[in-house]
């Protein structure tokens, strides 16, 4: 019988058991995988998200509110201001180019921005070209008329010229009442793999119309998008509305950093599970080669007595571990990219998150552990039991 069959016959010895144990690397590698990749996803997605948003100016209260809403298109905007903070801004010398964003009105749960043509010329800082790039159609040129978001228009199936109207608050809700203005769609955007995939935008009259703002003084805006001249311009700037009452003035970019922070110590303590469910994962193919060497006297000493050495049998036993705790790695790294696949679809969908796909240089270093590992759990138990007489097993 050749060495493959002695080791079939092995792992079929014990099926279930075999099983189980390949399971449990299984789900333990890729626990560790899918810590890794979201780790380095989220922060891959999160940073391209703030890219376009070198500056950004609100009503005073939590900066992380402003971001999640002026950036990421999550949670109630802080509050609104007064639209000549705006036009201080543009006579600000020290800004290149300033935006406005309005906040509160949706589409069937996609937010209408508020805003002026001059967004679609918006250039962040160090970008290469313009941030909203038109697909088909033209940008809006009057009240009324709207651009839309390119997963905007893939779900809703919008074309040039549909129609539509607006309700108000951020969310869907059905019982909500449309308002009588109606928007007609002149333009699509191409996608620029964040957030603002999932917006519609419209001008901020057809807003303040929607709202009965005919006044000068009655006109708000939720925030105003800011591309300053320069770095020195930028902190310039955040001293000159360090004081002020009124607004505040914030860098997107330190918020998120501030973020990260928060979720690096999620992701240490999910190293952490993740390490010690790995470490269960190799005492439990360790202990289970233990018991089945242990449990195997006697067809060790038939091998021994037709001729086999220690070292041979050592061997056998030994590649049974390693084939368990393969299979399990190999397993466990197609699970853990499945379920990251799986993760970054719903992430996308549902916060217009872009994960990239990729393979990491941790998950090399993650297998070569894991292998080490595996090896070591699989010589030590066979050593122990080398030591005993098989001869009295006969």
């Amino acid at each position: 019988m050749s060495k493959l069959q002695l080791l079939r016959r092995l792992l079929a010895g014990r099926k279930l058991q075999h099983s189980l144990a390949v399971l449990v690397m299984a789900c333990s590698v890729a626990l560790a995988v899918c810590v890794l990749l979201l780790a380095e996803g989220l922060h891959s997605g999160i940073t391209q998200a703030g890219k376009p948003f070198p500056l950004l100016m609100g009503a005073k209260g939590s900066p992380n509110q402003l971001v999640l809403n002026s950036v990421f298109l999550k949670d109630q905007p802080v509050g609104n201001i007064s639209y000549t903070q705006l036009e201080k801004l543009r006579a600000n010398q020290l800004v290149a180019q300033a935006v406005s964003l309005g906040f509160g009105d949706n589409y069937k749960g996609y937010r209408i921005v508020g805003t002026e043509k001059d967004i679609f010329s918006f250039q962040g800082v160090g970008s290469k070209g313009k941030w909203l790039q038109l697909a088909a159609g033209k940008a809006f040129a009057a009240p009324g008329e709207a651009v839309v978001g390119a997963e905007t228009a893939a779900k809703l199936g919008l074309k040039i010229g549909d129609t539509f109207a607006s309700v108000h608050g951020l969310v869907a809700n059905v019982n909500a009442k449309a308002h009588k203005e109606q928007y007609k769609v002149v333009g699509i955007l191409k996608p620029v793999k964040g957030p603002y995939d999932n917006a519609i935008f419209v001008s901020m009259e057809s807003i303040w119309q929607s709202h009965a703002h005919h006044d000068d003084a009655d006109k708000e805006i939720t925030a105003v998008l800011i591309r300053p001249k320069g770095y020195a311009e930028s902190m310039q700037l955040a001293a000159l509305y360090s004081k002020d009452r009124d607004v505040q003035l914030i860098f997107p970019s330190k918020t998120i950093i501030q973020l990260f922070s928060i979720m690096g110590n999620m992701e240490t303590l999910l190293r952490l599970l993740s390490g010690a469910v790995l470490l269960l994962a190799l005492l439990i193919i360790g202990s289970s080669l233990y018991w089945l060497v242990l449990t195997s006297l006697r067809q060790q000493a038939v091998m021994r007595a037709l001729g086999a050495s220690a070292a041979q049998i050592g061997k056998l036993y030994v590649q049974l571990g390693m084939t368990l705790v393969a299979g399990g790695l190999f397993g466990g790294l197609l699970l853990g990219h499945g379920i990251y696949a799986l993760l970054s679809l719903l992430l996308q969908q549902g916060a217009g998150l872009y994960l990239p796909q990729q393979l990491l240089p941790a998950e090399g270093a993650l297998a070569a552990a894991v292998l080490l590992s595996g090896l070591l759990c699989s010589v030590l138990p066979v050593w122990l039991l080398s030591r005993r007489d098989v001869a009295n097993a006969l």
